[in-house]
C-alpha cells in the first residue's frame, strides 16, 4: 500500500487539537467548575471536546479514505473534494447521532444544544481548512 504524505499543517492541527483537549480536560474544565465562572465560560469548556471530536473524526476519516481510494477505483474518478465531503458526512453522522443518543460509543453523554453547535463548527471548520489547503501532497 502506497502511503500518502500528509501536509504538515494537518499534523500540527491534530497535535494542537489534542493538546487543547488534554489541557481542557485536566486543567481548564476543573478550574472553571471550581471557580464558578460565568455561563459563557462553562459552555465553552464543556463544548470544546465536541468540537475537537469533530476535528479528529474528519481528519482521521479523510486520511483513511485517501489511503484506501486506490482500492475503490481504477481511474481518478473520485476527487479529493468528494473524499472530504464523505469524511465530513461520516464524522457528522457519528458526532451528531451521539449527541442525540442514537448510540453511546463516546461514553456517558448528556444532550446539550451547545455541544451540537460545537460539533457542527468543528466539522465545518475542518472541511474549510482541508478544502482550502488540501490534506495530502
Amino acid at each position: 500500500m502506497k502511503q500518502i504524505k500528509i501536509k504538515n499543517y494537518v499534523r500540527y492541527l491534530f497535535g494542537i487539537a489534542f493538546a487543547i483537549f488534554m489541557l481542557n480536560k485536566f486543567y481548564l474544565r476543573p478550574w472553571v467548575v471550581e471557580n464558578e465562572l460565568p455561563t459563557f465560560f462553562q459552555i465553552v469548556v464543556f463544548s470544546i471536546p465536541n468540537l475537537i471530536e469533530a476535528v479528529f473524526g474528519v481528519l482521521i476519516l479523510t486520511g483513511l479514505l485517501l489511503q484506501f481510494r486506490p482500492y475503490f477505483e481504477k481511474t481518478k474518478l473520485i476527487k479529493d473534494t468528494t473524499i472530504y465531503l464523505l469524511a465530513v458526512g461520516l464524522a457528522g453522522v457519528y458526532v451528531i447521532s451521539q449527541e442525540y443518543k442514537f448510540h453511546n460509543l463516546g461514553g456517558n453523554n448528556v444532550y446539550d444544544p451547545y455541544d451540537v453547535a460545537a460539533s457542527m463548527m468543528g466539522l465545518l471548520l475542518t472541511f474549510v481548512l482541508i478544502k482550502k489547503f488540501g490534506f495530502a501532497d
